[in-house]
């Protein structure tokens, strides 16, 4: 007997979800969603736009390489307070002026330019 449309579309979840894959909702607004668009065609000139989520997913991937090099950058350095090796991500002086995770963690934010 053939298998209904739930029935293929739960086996094709099973499968995706098997192999690591894992879908994301996403909400943006329309100045996003142009902008997202419009860079999908930027990046392929004279050709087929990339698809949105693999233009996003390539964007992870190039963010992920940037702050692994900014952490590998900074991690030569020691907290001013308590001397652990930076990134610190938690430590009891937090607060002082001192102290990396006070406001050294400016250093691996997210800033749009």
């Amino acid at each position: 007997m053939a298998k209904s449309a739930a029935e293929r579309k739960a086996a094709q979840r099973a499968r995706q979800a098997e192999s690591g894959n894992r879908k994301l909702e996403l909400q943006l607004d329309a100045q996003e969603m142009a902008m997202l668009e419009q860079n999908c065609a930027a990046r392929r000139p004279g050709r087929a736009p990339y698809e949105m989520g693999e233009y996003i997913a390539m964007l992870i991937r190039q963010d992920d390489a940037r702050v692994r090099g900014r952490i590998k950058a900074i991690s030569a350095n020691r907290c001013g307070k308590c001397g652990d090796s930076l990134p610190v991500n938690s430590c009891p002086c937090q607060g002082d002026s001192q102290c990396w995770s006070t406001n050294g963690w400016h250093e691996v934010k997210l800033v749009v330019q």
